[in-house]
């Protein structure tokens, strides 16, 4: 048994040197490249077969909360005597959350660093933090797409071999899928997550990545490399080809009616799959229930709504445990599909006792509300969502985020650059480039053409960017205003070129020049516009996306004791490449 870590509180103020970016393939998604395109592109597919009623569920079967209970038993090694795994158990237990992982591979192998290690606390109380007995997932488990090749190459390859010299036993994994599980129509989610039928007879197929020995040593070397191939956009490239070469097998395999070759089974080593669906009950302890609920790609369908209210009915449990792919609550403001799964659940953080977890906003967020408590815990490897800057005059603060606001508005002030050096991806620079020339075309067909084409880049930049912004509805007039000065930038900025450049660089082709500059002063013109959204309240992710930065990791280690009391750690590293320890960001207790 490997060592426990001691674990020393976080300092403040937060810490703002330079952050390490991963130094090895694959490298995390480029949010405005290529391969995030791709991803959309799944989505629109998967979107549109949710809306013709094509449902990809129909090979589950939802688990009773007792036979799920058996099984979660079984694996660890209870008892059968008892109602809940804590009875069973004859003690406390002991759950690491973690969502939205599988991005940069060197993040991800930080991340499993910190999430595979038992932890000791010293102070007034000094306790132990060991393993969880439950690994439990809350959605997007790999990044664009979680199919079995990104679940392998993003998160399972860096995690197995973390996980090579740990052999403490097993424990259970449990998951509930995100939306970018569902774009690859939960496949590889169902690979991981689904109950192995032929358990006894085979083992699961367990993934190693051989880059990560290399990532151990993270030579300087390495990371010089690392940091080219990321400038010079090497690693979209390779994407790209990848991603194109999956189209094509697929496209081979559908008119030759054969099947692309993958894996049967994805595996983590050590821990064992239990559920059959993608929703589930486990009874915790006396009178708590954990439930892992499925939107699917909009809203919770019967077959759920049905589970969970005859679930209630017949157990009763007087506070729920309650695990949602996306937040009721996301900074400060009502969040609306969380608040669609409550409602489908005929439950009300006002009115009930809940303990509500999720992710998919990538930051920590903790928040009392009546006798519930909610947390948003996003940290298990994509791009990190600041806090939120301005707080507007109906949205609640919460009571501990990570990272805090002042950090927050540090990492947003970088937004125009990093737009502009391409940081992002480079499609922002191509669709201004493009703007840019047909606007330089146009006028050769007569100045009326040239007006129209000008007129018209304005009105669609306007109306796209008005588009982006989440709060459009709630604040118009604001939304409105933003959006219309920085349409006209992006839709004049060419014929301002056009003027200008011949008086300040002469020298210049001034086709050539018009062209480039509005590729690169444009996107910076839209990292400022992402920045504004940042700061007035308008949006809280678009600018973050943008800037993919690799900080501020966390995980949610949980005890759950056996009168039901919820004890909460989150452990978490400010730049989790770099070589400071793990450090205790929040503590918490739910009673």
């Amino acid at each position: 048994m490997s060592k426990p870590v001691a674990l020393a509180q976080r300092q403040e103020p937060a810490r703002f040197g330079p952050f390490h970016r991963g130094a090895h393939a694959p490298f995390a998604i480029r949010w405005f490249g290529m391969t995030a395109l791709a991803g959309h592109l799944r989505h629109l597919l998967a979107e549109a077969a949710a809306s013709n009623n094509f449902d990809l569920r129909d090979w589950m079967r939802p688990t009773e909360a007792t036979e799920l209970l058996d099984r979660v038993g079984q694996v660890l090694g209870a008892s059968k005597a008892g109602d809940s795994l804590s009875e069973r158990l004859g003690r406390e237990v002991w759950i690491d959350f973690v969502a939205d992982t599988g991005d940069d591979h060197d993040v991800s192998l930080a991340v499993g660093r910190m999430l595979f290690n038992e932890y000791t606390l010293s102070g007034d109380e000094p306790c132990t933090l060991p393993r969880g007995d439950l690994l439990l997932f809350g959605g997007d488990t790999a990044y664009p797409v979680a199919n079995a090749n990104e679940l392998e190459r993003r998160l399972l390859g860096p995690w197995n071999h973390v996980l090579s010299g740990k052999a403490e036993g097993r424990r259970v994994l449990l998951g509930i899928p995100g939306n970018h599980d569902w774009y690859d129509g939960l496949d590889g989610f169902g690979r991981l997550f689904r109950r192995n039928a032929l358990e006894d007879l085979t083992e699961p197929t367990i993934t190693r990545n051989e880059r990560s020995t290399s990532a151990l040593n993270d030579a300087s070397l390495d990371r010089v490399q690392g940091f080219v191939h990321r400038q010079l956009h090497i690693d979209e490239m390779v994407e790209s080809v990848h991603l194109a070469e999956e189209a094509l097998n697929s496209l081979r395999a559908l008119l030759l009616g054969s099947q692309v070759k993958t894996v049967n089974r994805l595996g983590l080593a050590g821990y064992t799959a239990v559920q059959e669906a993608s929703f589930w009950a486990l009874p915790l302890a006396p009178g708590l229930d954990l439930w892992g609920v499925d939107r699917q790609l909009r809203n919770a369908d019967f077959r759920q709504r049905l589970f969970f209210s005859q679930r209630r009915a017949k157990a009763q449990p007087r506070r729920i445990f309650f695990v949602a792919p996306e937040p009721a609550l996301a900074f400060g403001d009502p969040h609306e599909a969380g608040s669609k799964l409550l409602e489908a659940c005929g439950l009300s953080l006002d009115l009930d006792r809940l303990f509500y977890l999720s992710g998919d906003a990538h930051h920590y967020e903790r928040l009392t509300v009546q006798q519930s408590m909610h947390i948003i815990s996003g940290g298990g490897g994509a791009f990190v969502h600041g806090s939120r800057i301005s707080q507007g005059s109906g949205s609640t603060p919460p009571e501990f985020v990570y990272p805090d606001r002042r950090s927050s508005l540090r990492l947003a002030l970088g937004m125009p650059l990093g737009l502009a050096g391409g940081t992002a991806g480079l499609l922002p620079h191509g669709l201004f480039a493009l703007i840019a020339t047909v606007e330089m075309l146009a006028p050769q067909r007569g100045p009326i053409a040239g007006g129209v084409a000008a007129a018209l880049a304005t009105l669609l930049a306007t109306i796209g960017l008005s588009l982006s912004v989440r709060a459009r509805l709630e604040r118009p007039a604001a939304t409105w205003a933003i959006s219309i000065l920085f349409g006209l930038i992006l839709g004049l900025g060419p014929l301002g070129l056009w003027f200008i450049l011949p008086l300040v660089l002469p020298w210049l082709g001034l086709f050539a020049a018009v062209v480039l500059g509005h590729a690169f002063i444009g996107s910076f013109a839209l990292g400022l516009f992402l920045l504004l959204l940042e700061v007035t309240g308008l949006d809280h992710q678009q600018g973050f996306a943008a800037l993919g930065h690799p900080g501020f990791r966390h995980f949610v280690r949980l005890c759950v004791q056996p009168g039901g009391k919820i004890e909460g750690f989150v452990i978490g590293k400010d730049d989790p490449v770099g070589e400071d320890p793990a450090v205790l960001i929040d503590r918490f207790i739910w009673d």
